[in-house]
């Protein structure tokens, strides 16, 4: 065979490289990016949050001692408000990537 422009050993040394690696793709912002949006939802379970907190603490300030639902009314009082907490923050995509 006739060798072509490169020389037999030049085509081995080249070894092909891989395309570069796209950046990873941005999440798009939560709701869009409607600023009042999140901030009706975000501020609307917060005070759901609150609301529902209302009612255990209420019993347990007449001296009703805490039972096994009232912690879970309270557990899921905590959540909820954290949801609109995170809603209100829109976190995802903010963090910095650490280069090594």
């Amino acid at each position: 065979t006739v060798p072509g422009p490169r020389g037999p050993a030049e085509e081995a040394a080249a070894p092909l490289q891989p395309p570069a690696p796209l950046p990873p793709a941005k999440p798009p912002p939560l709701f869009g990016g409607c600023w009042s949006c999140r901030l009706l939802s975000g501020a609307g379970l917060l005070l759901a949050a609150f609301w529902i907190y209302q009612g255990p603490r209420s019993s347990m300030k007449r001296g009703v001692p805490p039972s096994m639902a009232t912690i879970a009314q309270i557990t899921f009082a905590i959540s909820v408000g954290a949801w609109g907490v995170v809603i209100l923050v829109d976190p995802v995509g903010k963090q910095l990537r650490k280069e090594p």
